[in-house]
This record gives C-alpha cells, sequence and structure tokens, in this order.
C-alpha cells in the first residue's frame, strides 16, 4: 500500500496547483461610440433630431416643451469608456461589467407636437482576447417608447395617477430588446462571445420600464463574456485520483507478477 500512498498524495498536490493556475484570459474593450438611428414619431412639430451620433455621448431629443421656453423630451447615453476584464477558463465567464448608462429625460411636452414611437441605439467598440488582434463588436438596442398622457386616470400602467411611478402625472413605458450583436473572436479554440445581461433598473434586470414625469431616468446596460464551446477545465478530483490509484495498483501488480516468475525460474 505504500506505493499507492505516496502516488495519490503526489495526485492531490498536482490538482491543487492546477487548480491554483486555472487560465485568466484578458479581454480587453477599446473606445465605446454610440448612435440613435431610425427614429419613428408621430407627426407634428419637435420631430427626433439627433445630436454628438458617433461619439461616447449620443443624445436624441423631441417634441415641444411646456412650457415653450422649458426642454424638449429626450434620450441620452453614455457609452463606458474603455476598460480590460478578466475570462475564468475555470468559471467559463467573466465578471459582469457595464456598457454605459442610458438616461430619459422625461420632460413636459404638448400631445399636438410629435412624439417619439420607437428609435435604435447602435453600440460600437473593439474587443481583443489575450493580446489578440482587436475586432469590431456591434450591439443594437430596439427602444419602444409610450408617452402616455399625463392627466388619465388610471394611467397606462393601470396604477392611480399621482401616487408612485405617476407622482408627477402618468408615467412613460418604455421597452427595449436586444436585436442583434456580433460575436467577437475565436482564440486557441475557443470562441467568445458577449451576453447582454440586460438592462439594470433600480438593482434589477427589466426589459420594460416605468419613468416618472419631470425627471431623469437612468438604467444601466449591463454585459459578461462566455465561451460558445466547452472551455478546458481540469479533470475532476475524484477522477484524478481514481486514475493515479488505478495506475499505482496496476504497477505493483506487474511487479509482483515479475517476482513470481523469477522466484518459479530460480
Amino acid at each position: 500500500m505504500k506505493p499507492v500512498t505516496k502516488i495519490t498524495m503526489f495526485s492531490l498536490a498536482m490538482l491543487a496547483s492546477a487548480h491554483v493556475n486555472a487560465a485568466l484570459v484578458t479581454v480587453e474593450f477599446g473606445a465605446f461610440t454610440g448612435s440613435w438611428v431610425n427614429a419613428v414619431a408621430d407627426s407634428g412639430s419637435g420631430q427626433p433630431m439627433t445630436i454628438g451620433n458617433a461619439t461616447d455621448n449620443p443624445m436624441l431629443r423631441w417634441g415641444l416643451p411646456s412650457p415653450s421656453s422649458g426642454p424638449q423630451s429626450g434620450y441620452d447615453f453614455a457609452s463606458a469608456a474603455s476598460f480590460d476584464t478578466t475570462f475564468d477558463t475555470d468559471t467559463g465567464t467573466s465578471d459582469d461589467f457595464q456598457l454605459g448608462t442610458f438616461t430619459h429625460l422625461n420632460n413636459v411636452i404638448l400631445s399636438s407636437g410629435a412624439s417619439l414611437q420607437s428609435v435604435d441605439l447602435q453600440l460600437s467598440t473593439t474587443v481583443s482576447i489575450d493580446g489578440g488582434t482587436p475586432v469590431d463588436v456591434q450591439f443594437v438596442f430596439n427602444f419602444t417608447h409610450n408617452e402616455t398622457s399625463n392627466s388619465a386616470d388610471p394611467c397606462a400602467n393601470g396604477e392611480a395617477n399621482g401616487v408612485g411611478v405617476n407622482v408627477n402625472g402618468c408615467a412613460d413605458i418604455i421597452t427595449v430588446s436586444t436585436s442583434q450583436f456580433t460575436d467577437v473572436t475565436t482564440v486557441n479554440g475557443i470562441q467568445y462571445t458577449v451576453n447582454i445581461q440586460g438592462f439594470l433598473v433600480n438593482g434589477l434586470f427589466a426589459d420594460r420600464f416605468e419613468t416618472v414625469e419631470q425627471s431623469t431616468n437612468q438604467a444601466f446596460i449591463q454585459a459578461n463574456i462566455s465561451a460558445l464551446t466547452e472551455v478546458p477545465v481540469p479533470e475532476p478530483a475524484s477522477v484524478a485520483i481514481l486514475g493515479t490509484v488505478l495506475a499505482g495498483i496496476a504497477m505493483i501488480r506487474r511487479r509482483k507478477r515479475q517476482n513470481q516468475r523469477q522466484n518459479l525460474s530460480s
């Protein structure tokens, strides 16, 4: 039994070392830029107008302000700055990170003017994995906007006017979805992709959220990285130990048979 015990202890030491040295792959994101495109609105004055498209802070404005000296309603997007993260081959994913901050400026506008119905946000960046050549990546988010009547009661969300999210008049309702995004790249036989976790609103993921009138409302786009193909991981401890033990037993048996042959021939 002594040889088996020694081999097993050696296996445990190697297994612990393999776990400690699990591969951490560096993923580098370049500068982000965004653009508001394909805006659709009701007829009337104050049609959607973009400001700063293809920059890190694109803006969209629409509607006739009330009062006329006041601000229009609008969407802003503050893109994330360039950053690094790590992909852990032991867990098959990275930590969550933010792609940027979406803001709805829910200002009072006249019903006689234009109201936004839908718009797309195109978000572009570059990604480099494990020091590889940067590749272009683009995400497209589809926004559907319900510019509700401020004076309705009950409001479009089915709740009473003047309380909760409708405290300043009926809240607008925004629905968002991710229509497409490009795969990242393949490195060492592993294909990496960026997964959109969703829009984080008040600490919870949502694809539909209500925004308070006469207020600035924000949501954060959360994402992570995973591998589309299976990532090699260290062999499970029980399998590794069992394999080593069996190898040790087989070696002892071979030695016993050799010794028996030698004794018979002498």
